[in-house]
């Protein structure tokens, strides 16, 4: 059973609800994260804002759950995920593992929490006594969701391959996680490790885009970033993943001009690759030359894009005016710079993923009612149910 909701739960409902009527169930653990009151640097907490991906956030739980029926002999689970304004002390999330034993109740219950820290699409917004922002990743959630995968047998790894395995872990300060076990054996136990519900950006339209078929490269441009750092990459190929695409290539270059553009001719014009997402060197900065680069390249400007995406930006910070990021179409390839930072890819990303496959559509000939055999579904929204 998986929920996202912003109305509150009761626990003993929800045990209820997922337990009764089972006289298999002889161990019942739950884990609850809450709203604690301070932050990095002790900076106090007032209140969080969440907010999730309608339709994709509900695919990535029903894959974690799918994950931990295989891995674990569980009789249910469930999962409660509460978005919008939450107060302090508040409850974010309740994840409900029941089972025969209680070995198998425990580890089931951390592995949901874990993965869903790692992979659900939910985006986190603090509101403290020194202002507001938005929640970046951690490695601790990372690392924890990893550990379950080191410690699998290679025949279990190739029956739990995740869809969109791809580092975009949530922040995991200032919550209390509690989890309790209550079995045949009234054992009971209390665990308390810190962590609130994740973090980042943006808000789509209320569907997935279907992106089936699209051969997608991802180009990030930072001084900086190497393959262990690149945050704003990783959120993009889970992104393209959740929507369909087939992630063909992803790298990343330093900020400069000429090889970032020929990286893109080759993208475009040996690789044929239908999409290129760029992230980083958008701004005003003497580095930023991600736009003169796709420029250097383009045979045609896709202005309306970009726009898009500054005003859907400005929506939630007013900086977005200051990216100066380009859409561009080089033979058939569709180039769309996005922010360097994960929450303005992201948010980018959501602002113009439902009009990408008409674009290819037509950069590869196709009129407004042909349909080419490479998209599919032009411009279609997969609405995807929950269980």
């Amino acid at each position: 059973m998986i929920r996202i909701q912003q109305e509150d739960f009761s626990i003993a409902a929800e045990i209820h609800a997922l337990t009764s009527g089972n006289p298999h169930v002889g161990a019942v653990v739950t884990m609850t994260g809450t709203v604690r009151d301070l932050t990095e640097g002790d900076t106090r907490v007032v209140a969080l804002e969440l907010e999730h991906y309608p339709g994709m956030t509900e695919k990535e739980l029903e894959k974690t759950v799918a994950m931990a029926r295989t891995r674990f002999q569980v009789e249910a689970v469930s999962i409660v995920h509460r978005v919008g304004r939450l107060n302090l002390g508040e409850n974010i999330v309740l994840v409900v593992a029941a089972a025969a034993h209680r070995a198998a109740a425990f580890d089931a219950c951390r592995f949901l929490i874990d993965h869903l820290k790692r992979h659900a699409t939910f985006w986190k917004k603090e509101i403290t006594s020194q202002g507001v922002r938005w929640v970046d990743t951690c490695p601790g959630c990372e690392a924890a969701a990893q550990a379950w995968q080191d410690a699998m047998t290679p025949d279990l790894q190739a029956s739990e391959v995740h869809g969109s395995d791809v580092q975009m872990g949530e922040k995991c300060k200032h919550g209390h996680d509690h989890a309790h076990e209550r079995g045949h054996d009234h054992a009971h136990a209390h665990a308390c490790t810190h962590a609130h519900a994740h973090g980042q950006q943006g808000h789509p339209q209320g569907g997935v885009p279907s992106w089936a078929g699209l051969r997608v490269g991802i180009l990030t441009l930072s001084d900086s970033r190497n393959a262990t750092r690149d945050g704003s990459g990783d959120a993009l190929e889970k992104l393209v993943r959740a929507t369909g695409g087939v992630m063909a290539l992803r790298t990343i270059l330093p900020d400069d001009r000429a090889q970032i553009s020929q990286l893109l001719r080759q993208w475009a014009d040996a690789e044929h690759l239908d999409v290129v997402l760029t992230t980083g060197g958008t701004g005003p900065g003497p580095r930023d030359v991600t736009p003169e680069a796709t420029r250097d390249v383009s045979d045609r400007e896709m202005p309306g894009l970009p726009e898009l995406i500054r005003q859907a930006g400005i929506e939630h910070v007013r900086s977005a005016v200051l990216t100066r990021g380009v859409a561009a179409i080089r033979g058939k390839t569709l180039i769309v710079n996005l922010p360097g930072s994960q929450r303005g890819a992201v948010h980018s990303f959501h602002a113009v993923a439902d009009l990408v496959p008409h674009v290819c559509l037509m950069a590869d000939g196709g009129g407004h009612d042909h349909h080419s055999s490479k998209v599919m579904e032009s411009a279609s929204v997969a609405r995807i149910s929950m269980p």
